[in-house]
């Protein structure tokens, strides 16, 4: 299975859970992770610069990942590209609008919204 994890939001509000939950998925040779997160318009060099960072706090919480790929905007638009690009089987995104537009224009994606129980980004619903 292809799964797709966003980065600001979700696995940022709870790294261990998402590092053991992760590793879990992985011991199964059939499961592959991508890391699909959003980035505001910046330049290239910008660009460049947060996805090293992005990538090495992933790698410094341990949270193992076939790719890290960063949607520019319009960000909901691309992500639903990435998500078809590299057949996202399920897609973990705490943005409502981001699993709207993915639910509506793919066929193969399954959506689940990750928020906290007080309302906030935080645990898998």
């Amino acid at each position: 299975m292809n799964i797709g994890i966003d980065y600001d939001n979700t696995i940022t509000t709870n790294p261990i859970f998402f590092k053991e939950f992760v590793s879990s998925l992985v011991k199964e040779d059939s499961n592959t992770i991508y890391i699909i997160s959003s980035c505001a318009k910046i330049d290239e060099p910008m660009f460049d610069e947060i996805h090293k960072r992005k990538s090495a706090q992933l790698k410094e919480w341990g949270i193992p990942f076939r790719k890290l790929e960063l949607a520019l905007e319009p960000i909901p638009e691309n992500k639903t590209k990435l998500c078809k690009a590299y057949g996202i089987d399920l897609m973990i995104d705490d943005d409502m609008g981001n699993i709207s537009e993915i639910t509506r224009n793919t066929s193969k994606t399954v959506c689940l919204q990750f928020i906290s129980r007080d309302g906030n980004p935080g645990d898998l619903q």
